[in-house]
């Protein structure tokens, strides 16, 4: 419609005011006027690139070698530059280490490489774990406390039970290790008196966590094992909050001086966390006392006491007043209640 009215201006003032006068385009205005009286020659077809791929680049039976290789369980847990250095010094070259990472970036490979990276974070099982009593699901972590300089770490291991929220076993190293893990899962189990079967212990997918021998031990103890997905801390609630509650306590230093700075600081918190601290997850119960199953006692003194408060001033009352709830069972990923 606005091409017809710059059409009919611009036989009486010429095209260039009548575009002007219409905010349009001249040369757009006179290719659709051309187009639409069809006085346009047709496009011609493009010619298909007959451009062959670059010579070094690799073939798809290359790339699919490189990706089977480095998907292998041999490789899987490895950057590329160290699969590149082991298969130089065997005698192999398959590409350049920046085309391993290409090949691996184009096959949506470059962060999870375990069995062939075919099952990503969306796909790993939900777990679901419920605790209704004491020492049925552990759950464990490791965190990193600053050293005296930057660079320094000590690394402090947790285990905690998801029921009583008690803190049932820690450690502190000047290293990440399996070997540290297995001792301290050990011995707690052994403080315990864990019975085969009896115990589920969850963790996320650090390397200390997954690794074999950790899971041989588990084995030997009768203990399950339960893992979280691929980068979703929320498979892992109770110990990230606990370390958060540790790194916020008033007291927490900027750096420690040294490792026995660090024990004598955590041997002090825990001791507070686990018998001193009233938890507001478990009712408003310290750990320690609901670990040992002291909470009935204490929810019926707590419930003695508001009545004699109810009793002597009745008018401060609208109905029974009742001590904090103090939940019956903890989850992991806990179930949506489905209702019909």
């Amino acid at each position: 419609m606005l091409d017809t009215y710059v059409e009919a201006f611009a036989a009486k003032v010429g095209a260039g005011r009548a575009c002007a006068a219409f905010a349009t385009n001249p040369r757009s205005w006179r290719h659709r006027r051309q187009r639409d009286q069809g006085r346009l020659a047709p496009k011609a077809p493009k010619e298909p690139s007959l451009r062959l791929g670059h010579p070094a680049s690799l073939t798809d039976q290359e790339k699919d070698h490189i990706v089977e290789t480095l998907c292998s369980e041999r490789f899987w847990d490895l950057a590329p530059a160290q699969v590149y250095s082991t298969l130089l010094d065997e005698g192999t070259y398959l590409c350049s280490e920046r085309q391993m990472y290409r090949v691996l970036n184009e096959r949506g490979l470059v962060r999870e490489r375990r069995r062939g990276g075919h099952q990503r974070a969306g796909s790993y099982g939900v777990p679901r774990l419920e605790a209704d009593v004491p020492n049925k699901v552990w759950t464990w972590d490791i965190t990193g406390l600053r050293g005296p300089t930057k660079g320094v770490k000590y690394f402090l291991y947790t285990i905690i039970d998801i029921y009583s929220r008690c803190v049932v076993g820690w450690s502190i190293h000047e290293t990440e290790s399996e070997k540290h893990a297995r001792r301290l899962i050990r011995e707690t189990c052994r403080k315990h008196g864990v019975d085969r079967d009896q115990l589920v212990i969850h963790a996320d997918r650090g390397g200390p966590m997954i690794a074999g021998t950790v899971a041989e031990l588990l084995n030997e103890l009768g203990v399950s094992k339960s893992h979280s997905r691929p980068r979703v801390s929320n498979d892992n609630p109770f110990i990230e909050s606990h370390f958060k509650t540790l790194k916020y306590r008033p007291d927490y230093p900027t750096r420690f001086d040294s490792i026995t700075h660090a024990r004598t600081w955590c041997r002090k918190f825990f001791t507070w966390y686990n018998e001193v601290h009233y938890h507001s997850g478990i009712g408003y119960l310290r750990p320690a006392d609901l670990h040992a199953g002291n909470q009935t006692a204490i929810v019926q003194r707590r419930q003695a006491t508001l009545d004699a408060a109810a009793a002597a001033h009745p008018e401060r009352f609208t109905k029974r007043p009742t001590p904090p709830k103090v939940p019956t069972k903890a989850w992991i990923n806990r179930p949506s209640i489905q209702t019909s």
